[in-house]
């Protein structure tokens, strides 16, 4: 008797939970609209419109986003290593080639957050594009 109800429940609590998986997919799919790659690469090719170009700098700033991100998360990984090395030996011999090494770590934080004030960089030439396709529409 007690097992058709625990069936009963698990089968509700995973529809429950799909439910609520495909609500708050669907949320984070409407507050940001930004551009696949593939769109993206697209655009790149034939933006003309000011429309276009903005698709093309929210695209640059979701990604400038993305990779400061990456690059915060490289650094804490940086300090935690320099805390605790877990191959001290590894990182003297083969420095930031070393996977598992505070300054590999911060070698990439360096490099992901220079990607990032590029992809910034890149989302300010594209708006001030479409200030310049806006003023020329009549």
């Amino acid at each position: 008797m007690k097992t058709p109800r625990i069936n009963l429940f698990a089968a509700l609590a995973i529809i429950v939970l799909a439910l609520s998986s495909f609500v708050l997919v669907s949320m984070a799919s409407n507050n940001t609209q930004v551009i696949n790659k593939r769109e993206f690469k697209v655009l790149l090719r034939t933006a003309k419109e000011p429309p276009e170009h903005q698709k093309i700098a929210q695209y640059y700033r979701h990604e400038a986003r993305r990779l400061t991100a990456s690059s915060k998360e490289h650094a804490e990984l940086a300090e935690i290593y320099a805390k605790n090395p877990p191959f001290p030996a590894m990182e003297s011999k083969h420095g930031d080639a070393f996977g598992q090494s505070a300054s590999h770590c911060r070698k990439w934080a360096q490099l992901i957050a220079e990607q990032a004030k590029e992809a910034e960089a890149l989302a300010v030439l594209h708006e001030d594009m479409a200030k310049v396709a806006e003023q020329k529409q009549p």
